[in-house]
């Protein structure tokens, strides 16, 4: 049964996006049959995560009735299979998300994981792709905002009868102002099912046009990427132990 889970957040800049693609690389790591579609219609970016940002067909072309959802998915390098949106001016104009839920649905019986990155905010594009979705993965940052953000998100969701599946903690830098984990599900009412620390090697990563789960795999963020991959998937994953460097162990051994 394929599962259509919808990755939002409410608000732009958290991470949605290197979250999205990089979830899809590592169910693609766990043997899933994993498509991503890039349903940010206005500001499409997803491509560039994944280091193709130009498509002959895009889901723009879907939407408007001149491609088939199978000709504008494209198979990456990794196993990944991607639906990209178009970068055009003119795309932008002509394209509207109402027959998303549709599109989406053609999707339904091969692949195991359809993940929709969302349209940034709460507009028409973002709603559209909740109520097409089954599930929904929350994006957040650990601070106020954000995280009110996310809340309002999440009771769209649920009016929409789309589950929520929890609460993704990003960027988190261990400042004594963000909030901490139980703050922020005592204020969505859903529980954080992954934290992802913010780390350097996903700036570095998208500089290098590679998912992190690929680029650095054993950095923080991409061990605690595939530690939700494997959550949602029912997976085993055991991070690497990593390894000490001298002066470690010099003081582990004197205590």
């Amino acid at each position: 049964m394929t599962r259509l889970i919808c990755v939002s957040s409410g608000k732009g800049g958290v991470g949605k996006t290197t979250v999205t693609a990089n979830l899809g690389a590592a169910l693609t790591q766990f043997g899933k049959d994993t498509v991503v579609v890039d349903a940010n219609l206005t500001n499409p970016n997803l491509g560039f995560h994944l280091g193709v940002p130009l498509y002959p067909k895009t889901l723009h072309d879907v939407l408007r009735g001149e491609a088939h959802i199978s000709e504008a998915t494209y198979l990456h390098n990794s196993g990944l299979k991607v639906i990209p949106a178009g970068l055009s001016i003119e795309d932008l104009k002509s394209t509207s998300p109402n027959k998303l839920g549709g599109v989406l649905l053609d999707l339904v019986g091969e692949p195991d994981v359809v993940l929709i990155d969302s349209a940034a905010g709460l507009g028409r594009e973002a709603i559209k792709a909740i109520e097409s979705s089954d599930e929904l993965l929350l994006v957040t940052n650990p601070n106020l905002p954000a995280v009110t953000d996310a809340l309002k998100t999440a009771n769209i969701a649920e009016e929409c009868g789309t589950k929520v599946l929890g609460v993704v903690l990003n960027r988190i830098r261990k400042s004594p102002s963000e909030l901490s984990v139980e703050e922020v599900e005592a204020m969505i009412g859903h529980p954080v099912i992954a934290t992802i620390p913010e780390d350097k090697k996903v700036a570095e990563s998208l500089a290098m046009k590679s998912p992190v789960v690929h680029h650095r795999p054993d950095s923080s963020a991409a061990t605690e990427l595939k530690k939700l991959a494997a959550h949602l998937s029912g997976s085993d994953y055991v991070p690497k132990a990593k390894k000490r460097n001298w002066i470690t162990r010099i003081f582990g051994f004197l205590n």
